[in-house]
């Protein structure tokens, strides 16, 4: 990697930043391959240095989704426990397995964690539904759907580990199953791939596959797009928001598990 290539990080760090706070998401299934591919990192430190550059864009874009009321606090907990478990199990297992049947594997995983937005979004919702998903700020969680949004967390948690990606699919496919709007779930996914990248920096950093430069000029630029993306979304209308955001979800899902299933 030259050092001339340096200096567009931060560029990069901002765009990646300004458009996963803006979607829902911490941004590492964007930063891993851009630095493997465009800047030439080696994969292990290129998941290092994503679950670091994951951290402050993410805490800096719930801290802004927080301000504008789009975090379900309590549910982002639960799910968040499961995350720092799964990415710790993630790390360690990792090294066992072989990378080409983990990534196979999480791809058809992908492919499953988008059912229930499926079917959600051919069935509709009723305007009554919506109308008062929009008013509640937090979802009580009891017995069941407690341990069902630990799971989705905890599958979160093991797709950050071993590949330094956020982990934003099965949080955002987890917290659409529970019947949270479009807007609650992009702040609250957010909010609960902080606890991703903290575990994931603490193991990694263990590790010592970590590159300071590279992780100061690339995250220097996400924050500043994390701070934005929020302050953006705000002006987004939010029916129009709740119509969009499923497809684009959805597309997204099905085009990165397929990529990690045929390559």
């Amino acid at each position: 990697m030259f050092d001339i290539y340096l200096i567009f990080l931060p560029l990069v760090g901002f765009l990646i930043g300004l458009l996963v706070t803006t979607l829902g998401g911490g941004g590492g299934a964007l930063y891993v391959p851009v630095l493997t591919l465009l800047f030439g990192v080696t994969p292990q430190v290129a998941v290092a240095t994503s679950l670091a550059t994951v951290l402050p864009t993410t805490a800096v874009g719930a801290y802004g989704h927080h301000r504008l009321g789009n975090v379900d606090v309590r549910t982002g907990l639960i799910l968040g426990v499961g995350g720092i478990i799964g990415t710790l199990i993630g790390a360690y297992i990792g090294n066992l397995i072989p990378a080409n049947v983990l990534k196979k594997a999480l791809g058809v995983l992908l492919l499953i964690m988008i059912i229930p937005m499926i079917r959600r979004v051919l069935q509709g919702r009723k305007k009554q539904e919506n109308d008062k998903m929009e008013d509640q700020e937090t979802l009580r969680l009891t017995g069941s759907r407690r341990i069902l949004a630990s799971f989705f967390g905890f599958l979160s948690g093991i797709l950050a580990g071993v590949f330094g990606l956020s982990g934003t699919p099965p949080v955002t496919a987890g917290l659409y199953s529970l019947g949270l709007p479009a807007v609650i779930v992009v702040g609250t996914t957010v909010f609960v791939l902080v606890f991703n990248s903290i575990a994931g920096v603490a193991g990694y950093l263990l590790l010592g596959r970590f590159d300071l430069t590279l992780t100061l000029l690339l995250g220097s630029g996400a924050v500043v797009g994390a701070f934005i993306g929020p302050r953006l979304f705000a002006r987004i209308d939010r029916k129009v928001f709740e119509k969009i955001l499923p497809p684009i979800f959805i597309t997204i899902s099905i085009v990165f598990g397929l990529s990690l299933i045929l390559t």
